[in-house]
C-alpha cells in the first residue's frame, strides 16, 4: 500500500492532469501538475501553507460559487490531493514499521539494541516513568496499531482546516472558558494552554484574512489591503517564533 500511495502522488498528477487538460482542451490546467507536486512537497516539510490555500479558496467559493472548471478550484484540488496522498503514504509506512515491531520479536529487539527505539514505562495516567530497568519484551506488547489509515489522515486534515477557518473564534471562546474556570484571569493559565490558545487565534486570524483575500480578489484594492495585512501577520508570527 505504501508503494501504491507513493506512486499515486509521484506519477498520477502527470497522467491524470494531462488527460484532463486534453479532454477539456485547456492547457492552463497543466499547471495543476506543479500544484500537486507543491502539495506533496508541503506535506513532506510538514508545512501548513495548503490550509491557507484552502482558506483563500473558501473566500473565492463564497464569492463565485464552487465550480471545478475554475482554475483556482482545480489547482487547489490538485494541491490538496498531493498533500493527502503523501500523508497517506507516510502513515502507511509508519503503520507497517509498527506492525513489524509488533509481529516480530527479533525485529523489535534488534531495533532496541541499535538504539532505534526509545522504550519508556507509563503509569496509569500515561505519564513517563523514568527507570534504568527496561524490559523490551513487556513493552513490545504495549505497542498499538492505528487502523483506518485513510480516516485518520482525513480527520487530521479536517481538524487542522477547522482551526484555520474558525480558530480565532474557538481560541477566544476557549480563553474565556479557561479564564472563567480558574477565576484568576488569563495571566494564570499554564504555558501549554496559553500556547495552544495563541496558536488557535493566530491560525484563525490568518485564515480569516486569507479568506477575505479570496473573496475580494487578489488584484482589488481590498485584496491588496488584506494581502498587506497577511504579510504583516506572517512577519510578526515568524519574529515571535525566532
Amino acid at each position: 500500500m505504501f508503494t501504491f500511495f507513493a506512486l499515486l502522488y509521484q506519477v498520477a498528477p502527470v497522467v491524470l492532469v494531462l488527460l484532463w487538460a486534453y479532454h477539456i482542451g485547456t492547457w492552463w490546467l497543466l499547471f495543476g501538475i506543479a500544484f500537486s507536486y507543491l502539495g506533496s512537497a508541503s506535506a513532506g516539510k510538514y508545512s501548513r501553507n495548503i490550509f491557507l490555500f484552502g482558506c483563500y479558496c473558501l473566500g473565492f467559493w463564497i464569492r463565485n460559487g464552487f465550480n471545478t472548471h475554475d482554475y483556482t478550484t482545480f489547482y487547489f484540488l490538485c494541491a490538496s490531493s498531493g498533500y493527502m496522498l503523501w500523508h497517506l503514504a507516510d502513515t502507511v509506512r509508519t503503520s507497517c514499521a509498527r506492525q513489524s515491531l509488533i509481529s516480530s520479536p527479533t525485529v523489535f529487539d534488534a531495533a532496541v539494541a541499535q538504539d532505534g527505539l526509545t522504550i519508556v514505562h507509563l503509569d496509569s495516567s500515561h505519564q513517563v516513568i523514568w527507570t534504568n530497568d527496561i524490559h523490551s519484551a513487556v513493552m513490545r506488547d504495549q505497542l498499538e496499531l492505528k487502523p483506518f489509515v485513510t480516516l485518520l489522515v482525513l480527520s487530521n486534515i479536517v481538524t487542522e482546516a477547522f482551526r484555520y477557518v474558525f480558530g480565532l473564534f474557538t481560541g477566544l471562546i476557549a480563553t474565556a472558558i479557561a479564564a472563567a474556570a480558574r477565576l484568576k484571569g488569563i495571566d494564570n493559565l499554564t504555558p501549554k494552554t496559553a500556547d495552544s490558545l495563541m496558536s488557535q487565534a493566530t491560525k484563525g486570524t490568518m485564515g480569516i484574512v486569507v479568506s477575505a483575500l479570496g473573496y475580494f480578489g487578489l488584484y482589488s484594492i481590498y485584496g491588496l489591503i488584506f494581502a498587506w495585512a497577511l504579510a504583516m501577520l506572517w512577519y510578526f508570527s515568524k519574529a515571535k517564533k525566532s
